[in-house]
């Protein structure tokens, strides 16, 4: 008799043990579910972006970037020339610079042909501005 409530006390506190970790597995699946649809969130886990913690520069990353601005560089670099020079041969166009004798005669000369009264001109060294 004695042997059968060991073996039955034995049994009780498995049971027990296994009763105890079988809950732990479904309030951590519960937390986990709650979770993955953005109710709660656990902050070790959260990753914002991958952040390497050394770069090496013989590394096959800093590699590609040196290749592709070997590349790339050049080609930016005819383009955009290419377009600041059309701007600029746009707006040389548009309103040409011409040189002045007599600045101040010149201002006046424009504000009559153009019937303006009210006109600022702010004088710098080697240029003047004419503003409304």
């Amino acid at each position: 008799q004695e042997f059968c409530s060991k073996s039955f006390l034995s049994h009780s506190s498995r049971y027990r043990s296994l009763s105890k970790m079988l809950g732990r597995i479904i309030n951590a699946s519960r937390f986990g579910a709650r979770n993955a649809f953005g109710t709660g969130t656990r902050n070790f886990a959260a990753v914002t972006s991958p952040k390497p913690l050394s770069l090496r520069m013989d590394s096959l990353m800093v590699q590609c970037v040196v290749a592709a601005l070997v590349y790339f560089v050049p080609q930016d670099v005819v383009f955009l020339g290419g377009v600041f020079w059309s701007w600029h041969v746009t707006a040389s166009c548009t309103s040409p610079k011409v040189k002045q004798a007599d600045a101040e005669a010149a201002v006046e000369e424009f504000k009559a042909k153009k019937g303006l009264e009210k006109v600022s001109v702010s004088k710098g060294r080697s240029t003047w501005c004419v503003s409304l």
